[in-house]
């Protein structure tokens, strides 16, 4: 909180005065202040009331700010709040409302600030405001250095880090499971399909039926990021809150795939996570020791190890005969190794792998107690 508030404006410029008149937030600093600068109730009061008028104008979801309209509303609500008689309404010869109409035409009233907030600033303030019209949500927050266990009615368990908020209702809808999140979480959903469940943090929605993932969203980040390590979600993100938003162009996500949303540039893109590693749920009973087998058929293992799809010309490879052992490593630790032997190449484009070589035509061997 700042306290250098002489004029009204000061107030309408400060995004955390805006959020505790329209959202209540920091109820008690600003309360405390009031108690300890008086002489400010007067400033404070007028410009709560603006940011009141342009919130209500804000909501008929008017294409154009009808700038009249504004003024009236305002100047109406400021003569009732007064109680002022006729002589006294001569309010536009004042220089505090002179500054008001010239904050009108310049700006819209802080027009700029609700349209962005609208159309791409969507934080966790205005998402918990959005859905506490229709439900009581319950909001945890991590103040410790360690992490934090949130168990929901469902089954699903969130593991809060440290800085991080989360609000959710102590009873989900019939028809889906919703909860904000402001920081970085682990989520691990209990599967029922006949009810998704839906992750909001900021301007990204992940949306699963029961899997475990990783979102790291913090409001003063650029980038929101959602990591998938069981199962698939699918990720979208929204320039407006919207919490029927449909999944249009969503990314969907898999073990060891990464989405990565960001905000200035409101570009969502998918990758590799930084290190994928085998995954902790096999499809089945895989092999790891290899006796003269092709580089194809290896290949073909280490994809399904890591759930990752790897290209590569199959005709080729079939003639690398190779004699190793796969550990549990990262997939780049097995892919240098590989590549090495068969005097390849690898490179990610979108979320897989593309493996280049020219093949070979003798016998490789790669020791057993290498660590491939």
């Amino acid at each position: 909180m700042k306290y250098n508030y002489n004029q009204i404006q000061d107030l309408l410029n400060d995004d955390s005065f805006v959020e505790w008149v329209l959202f209540a937030n920091n109820d008690s600093d600003w309360q405390k202040y009031l108690i300890e600068n008086p002489s400010k109730a007067i400033i404070v009061n007028e410009a709560r009331q603006i940011i009141l008028e342009i919130h209500s104008i804000e909501k008929e979801k008017s294409v154009e700010l009808d700038q009249k309209l504004v003024w009236e509303k305002i100047s109406k609500a400021i003569i009732e709040e007064n109680h002022t008689t006729k002589s006294e309404i001569m309010w536009w010869n004042k220089p505090l409302y002179r500054w008001a109409v010239s904050f009108i035409l310049m700006f819209g009233i802080g027009w700029l600030f609700f349209l962005n907030q609208s159309k791409g600033k969507v934080n966790y303030s205005a998402l918990v405001a959005s859905i506490e019209d229709k439900n009581t949500l319950i909001e945890r927050i991590n103040k410790s250095a360690s992490a934090m266990t949130v168990e929901l009615e469902d089954g699903s368990r969130i593991t809060l880090e440290k800085g991080s908020k989360l609000s959710y209702p102590s009873h989900f809808a019939t028809n889906k499971r919703m909860v904000v999140l402001s920081g970085e979480a682990f989520f691990e959903i209990a599967n029922n399909p006949n009810k998704p469940f839906y992750v909001y943090a900021n301007e990204v929605v992940t949306k699963v039926l029961g899997t475990s993932f990783r979102i790291k969203a913090f409001e003063e980040d650029k980038k929101v990021i959602v990591k998938v390590l069981t199962g698939k979600v699918s990720v979208y993100n929204q320039r407006q809150i919207n919490l029927n938003d449909p999944e249009t162009n969503a990314l969907i996500l898999l073990p060891n795939q990464q989405a990565i949303y960001n905000r200035p540039s409101e570009d969502l893109s998918k990758h590799l996570v930084e290190v994928p590693m085998p995954l902790t749920q096999q499809p089945e009973q895989l092999p790891t020791e290899f006796d003269e087998v092709s580089a194809d058929k290896i290949l073909e293992i280490i994809e399904k190890r890591y759930g990752i799809k790897l290209i590569y010309n199959e005709e080729i490879l079939s003639n690398c005969i190779i004699t190793t052992k796969l550990r549990d490593e990262p997939l780049s630790d097995q892919l240098d190794l590989i590549c090495g032997i068969i005097g390849g190449t690898y490179k990610e484009v979108d979320a897989q792998i593309i493996i280049e070589s020219k093949g070979c035509n003798k016998l490789l061997i790669s020791p057993l107690n290498t660590h491939l």
